[in-house]
C-alpha cells in the first residue's frame, strides 16, 4: 500500500511540474502577464530608452607608450585617458539612435582608481599638480601580484526631444582598466618581544618613516616599550627615529637597550612584518656579537628560550632580527643588550 501511495505522489509532482512549464511556455506565448502582474503594459526594447552614451577609452603614459604589465611599488607615474568625451560636442548618435543637438553642459568628473585584487582594497589617486583633466599621477603604494589600474569619466549633457523646446539630461560615461603587478621595494619590519622571570618584558617594532618614501632608501624608526626597557614609565614608547631600512640597522646604546639580569632566562617572540610577503624560511634572530655587517650569533639561532648563563657573553652583545621577503628585499636590524 505504501509503494502504491509513493508511487502515486511521484506522477502527481510530475504532472504538476509539466503543467507549470506548459502554462509559462503558454504564458510566453500569448504575452500574458497573470504570472508577472508587474509587467503589465511594460515593454522593454532592445535598447534602454533613456540614452546615456557609453564612449570607448584608452589610458596610457603621458609619452604615449603603453602602461607596462609591471609597476614598482611608491613609484608614480603619469597617465593619460583618451575618449571622446573631453570632445567639444557629445556624440550625435549611440548604438544607431539619433541624439539631436547634444550639448555638453558640464565639465567632466574623473576618478582614477588603483585596485589590488589580492586584497580587494581600491585606493583613489589624487594630485595635487596642475594637470589637464585627462591626465592623473598613480602610485601604487602597495606591491601586489594582480593589481589594476582604472579610469571613470561621467560627463552631464542635454539632447532634443521630439517635443518642441523641450530637452533632456543625461550622463556620458567612459571607463577602462588597465591589469598591472607591482613590484616590492620595502624591506621587512620586524622586531621582537623579551620577558625573563616574574613577567617583566620589553618589545621593540620597527615602522616605516616616512611611508612610501621614494626615491631610496627607506627610513624607519625602531619603538621601544616595557619595563626591560624603562623601569621607571613601563607604558612609555620610547622612539629611535631615522634609521635606514635594509641592511645594518643599529640602535646604539645611548639611544636604546634591552636590560637584563645576567642569570636571566630570556623568552624571545619574533614579531615578523613586512609590506607584502614575508619569507619564513630565511627569518633569523637570537643574540650576536657585535653590530652591523652580517650577524655573528653567540645563541641557538630562532630559539624561543635562552639562558644566558649558558653563553660565552661578548663585551658588546646585541639582540638581532634578519629577515627577508620574497621579493629578496632584506632587514638586519640591531638592538643593544644590557647586562646588568
Amino acid at each position: 500500500m505504501k509503494i502504491k501511495c509513493s508511487l502515486l505522489l511521484i506522477a502527481v509532482i510530475v504532472v504538476s511540474a509539466g503543467s507549470a512549464t506548459l502554462f509559462a511556455q503558454d504564458a510566453a506565448n500569448t504575452g500574458s502577464s497573470k504570472g508577472t502582474p508587474w509587467l503589465e503594459g511594460v515593454t522593454i526594447g532592445e535598447h534602454p530608452t533613456e540614452l546615456s552614451p557609453v564612449l570607448p577609452m584608452k589610458i596610457y603614459l603621458e609619452n604615449g607608450e603603453a602602461i607596462p604589465a609591471t609597476l614598482t611599488e611608491d613609484v608614480p607615474i603619469t597617465l593619460v585617458a583618451d575618449t571622446a568625451i573631453f570632445d567639444p560636442a557629445p556624440p550625435v548618435e549611440y548604438n544607431g539612435v539619433e541624439i539631436p543637438n547634444p550639448l555638453w553642459v558640464r565639465n567632466a568628473a574623473v576618478s582614477w582608481f588603483f585596485i589590488d585584487w589580492e586584497t580587494n582594497k581600491n585606493t583613489s589617486a589624487s594630485s595635487t599638480q596642475q594637470l589637464a583633466l585627462n591626465q592623473m599621477v598613480v602610485t601604487p603604494v602597495r606591491p601586489t601580484g594582480k593589481g589594476a589600474i582604472t579610469c571613470h569619466i561621467g560627463r552631464k549633457m542635454r539632447y532634443d526631444l521630439s517635443e518642441p523646446g523641450k530637452t533632456k539630461g543625461t550622463f556620458a560615461n567612459s571607463s577602462v582598466g588597465q591589469d598591472v603587478r607591482v613590484l616590492d621595494i620595502t624591506p621587512p619590519t620586524c622586531g621582537l618581544e623579551i620577558s625573563v622571570k616574574g613577567g617583566r618584558s620589553g618589545t621593540f617594532w620597527v615602522a616605516e618613516n616616512p611611508p612610501n618614501k621614494y626615491p631610496l632608501p627607506k627610513l624607519a624608526d625602531v619603538y621601544f616599550s616595557g619595563a626591560l626597557v624603562n623601569e621607571l614609565a613601563v607604558d612609555e614608547i620610547l622612539a629611535v627615529q631615522g634609521l635606514q631600512l635594509g641592511l645594518g640597522m643599529v640602535v646604539t646604546p645611548e639611544r636604546a637597550a634591552i636590560s637584563v639580569p645576567a642569570d636571566a632566562v630570556l623568552n624571545i617572540k619574533v614579531n615578523g612584518e613586512d609590506n607584502y610577503k614575508l619569507d619564513t624560511g630565511k627569518l633569523k634572530y637570537g643574540i650576536c656579537s657585535g653590530a652591523g655587517g652580517e650577524p655573528t650569533p653567540i645563541s641557538a639561532i630562532n630559539s624561543a628560550e635562552i639562558k644566558l648563563s649558558d653563553l660565552k657573553m661578548p663585551d658588546n652583545p646585541y639582540l638581532y632580527v634578519d629577515a627577508t621577503d620574497l621579493a629578496g628585499n632584506r632587514q638586519v636590524l640591531f638592538v643593544p643588550l644590557k647586562i646588568k
